[in-house]
């Protein structure tokens, strides 16, 4: 089959490449529906912008929870929207889809999600692991047989995967993200200092003081911000200081470090000691968290880097992969054709 399309489906972001056309379009992996009605009433930025906006009647829904589907029937929604606005389908009539999927999802996951590529207008449909794909946009050569360490940190998922000879020898996953930071910022303020913040402005508080380093963190940094006082009930400007930001991140980059460790404890000896000179790559949006790279590096005992434009890795390998499929078939996830009567 000849794929035309590839979808990167995340958590909060979803991202499209044409063959020989690369990546060309990201966009929030929102959609905006109506009380009663099936057809969504936007999609991508206008949605993304009525969260914590919306009127009676009106929510905003995400069509991944955790790294995997939620709702198949968002699913579909999404994806038609997105095939509607690719050149490469709107000239052909059949046309093939590949679409990134969490390595860790049950298998009702992966056919719900084939299902709803057919359903949106695809002819055949496949899935390729998440990881590969990132490991692929980085710049790893999955297929030599040196060890390649990839720990891929999403809004939704983190994993961990040791890649060699094309396939996965080593994998660690958890199954949650980043999100998880912005959730116990929420709390934070809310129990201990009396102030609401909505999603928008927690993420922002994370990027701007969270660090995974945070004895080397500096502690005299005041952010301004502004949410709703529980005492006053009214909206409040309060400063929020870099303390609580930085016990929030401390929480999962524990357990992130935890995660690399096992996977590598858990891999054969002559492969974990080719990471000694390979090092560790981190994809994905939250590997744009300060120190994040370093702290990696320090517990497992080997260099690790960030790979350029961590988010748009898995976009990049994907658009790699249309081209030549049969170099990465050990690491598709499942297959589906339209059926014709």
């Amino acid at each position: 089959m000849h794929w035309d399309i590839g979808i990167d489906l995340g958590t909060h972001s979803v991202r499209m490449a044409e063959l020989k056309n690369g990546p060309v379009m990201s966009a929030p992996a929102a959609l905006a529906f109506r009380e009663g009605n099936r057809v969504p009433i936007c999609a991508g930025e206008i949605a993304e912008r009525l969260v914590g906006r919306t009127c009676e009647g009106v929510s905003v829904v995400y069509p991944l929870r955790d790294g995997v589907l939620e709702n198949n029937l968002y699913a579909a929604s999404l994806l038609q929207w997105l095939f509607r606005r690719s050149e490469g389908v709107n000239t052909r009539r059949r046309f093939g889809a590949i679409i990134t999927c969490a390595p860790f999802a049950r298998p009702v996951q992966k056919e719900a999600m084939l299902t709803a590529a057919i359903d949106a207008g695809a002819a055949e449909a496949m899935l390729v692991r998440s990881d590969a794909a990132a490991a692929v946009g980085a710049g790893l050569d999955l297929n030599s047989p040196e060890a390649k360490l990839l720990v891929d940190v999403g809004a939704g998922k983190i994993t961990a995967t040791l890649f060699t000879f094309g396939r996965v020898a080593a994998f660690g996953y958890l199954p949650y993200g980043l999100n998880r930071v912005d959730d116990r910022i929420r709390r934070i303020l809310r129990s201990d200092y009396g102030y609401r913040v909505g999603k928008t402005a927690s993420e922002e508080i994370k990027h701007t003081l969270g660090s995974a380093m945070p004895d080397k963190a500096p502690r005299d940094i005041i952010m301004h911000a502004t949410g709703i006082s529980m005492a006053k009930r009214m909206p409040v400007n309060f400063d929020v200081e870099t303390k609580p930001v930085l016990d929030a991140c401390e929480d999962v980059v524990s357990e992130l470090t935890r995660l690399c460790r096992a996977v590598v404890d858990n891999a054969p000896e002559e492969l974990s000691a080719d990471l000694n000179d390979a090092g560790a790559v981190l994809t994905g949006g939250g590997a744009a968290m300060t120190e994040l790279d370093r702290r990696v590096g320090q517990a497992l005992g080997i260099p690790c880097r960030v790979a350029d434009v961590p988010e748009n890795c898995a976009i990049r390998g994907l658009a790699r992969i249309m081209e030549d499929p049969n170099a990465y078939k050990e690491l598709l996830l499942g297959r589906q054709t339209k059926q014709v009567w």
